[in-house]
């Protein structure tokens, strides 16, 4: 592999890896306390944690969005420098 190939393809990872570790921070947060605590406090609803298969989908969502976003950012910085 050449140079050129292998950093772009490291420029990729880390774009991709800046994503997922960024979404499974926030989106977690914001299902497991902000959502929830938001329902109890306006409509008076018990808190409940989600259910393991809406678990699944987040991290699923999770993964193929950072893999998206990895995508799209590293092909609009490799159009961008000319590379």
């Amino acid at each position: 592999m050449k140079s050129k190939t292998s950093f772009e393809w490291f420029r990729w990872m880390h774009n991709a890896l800046l994503w997922l570790i960024i979404m499974g921070i926030c989106i977690p947060i914001s299902e497991l306390i902000a959502g929830p605590a938001l329902q109890w406090l306006l409509y008076d609803i018990p808190y409940q944690l989600p259910t393991w298969n809406r678990a699944g989908r987040m991290a699923v969502f999770i993964v193929l969005f950072s893999l998206f976003a990895g995508t799209v950012t590293w092909f609009c910085e490799k159009k961008r420098s000319g590379r």
